[in-house]
């Protein structure tokens, strides 16, 4: 006796996801993920600390030396046809300004940030990073705020290797935004005056 073939699931695409998630779908965010529209949670409130407190130097440095643009979540990053993501941020050269599409991003940032968090580590690291690796974001960093630390991220078009782990007190620099440097110490202070959820 055979089985039944089981029927095939069909892949959403960016078409598919900026129809389903129209912007009167406020305080809802979602992520398409290998085709498939994912909720996320709301960022507690130290990742909110940590985001914006990265954003404001980062962006302030980033245009002083008038390298490119950086943004802030909720912003969608069409990755390809079946990935559109929301970086907790993300920085775009000025030699990759083409890709800015009058809503958010349609290619690859040279730098994107994501802040690591229980519900969402795995799917980060295991499916996120190898879709950014292999559409060309140059480097990502992943945040663990309660670890204190920030791995980098360098991508070669296909692939991303791990190539630092930053501290507490390092200066964090990045080749993707020449001539940045972000103090994390006193990112970190702040973190350390909000209360860090359990688990």
């Amino acid at each position: 006796m055979t089985q039944p073939k089981a029927k095939p699931t069909t892949k959403l695409t960016g078409a598919d996801y900026m129809r389903l998630t129209p912007p009167s779908h406020r305080g809802v965010r979602y992520q398409l993920i290998e085709g498939e529209l994912v909720k996320m949670a709301g960022p507690n409130d130290p990742h909110q600390v940590f985001i914006g407190q990265l954003y404001i130097q980062a962006a302030l440095q980033t245009e002083q030396l008038g390298i490119g643009e950086t943004r802030i979540s909720p912003y969608d990053v069409a990755i390809d046809e079946h990935n559109t993501f929301q970086p907790d941020m993300l920085f775009i050269s000025n030699e990759r300004r083409h890709i800015f599409d009058g809503h958010g991003v349609t290619g690859a940032p040279d730098l994107v940030v994501e802040v690591l968090s229980e519900s969402t580590r795995q799917l980060d690291l295991n499916v996120k990073l190898p879709v950014y690796a292999r559409n060309g974001v140059r480097e990502m960093l992943t945040v663990d705020l309660n670890a204190e630390s920030i791995a980098k991220y360098v991508g070669d078009g296909q692939s991303m290797t791990l190539t630092r782990v930053y501290g507490p007190d390092d200066v964090l620099t990045s080749d993707a935004m020449p001539g940045v440097a972000i103090d994390l110490a006193s990112i970190f202070a702040r973190i350390r005056g909000t209360i860090l959820p359990e688990g």
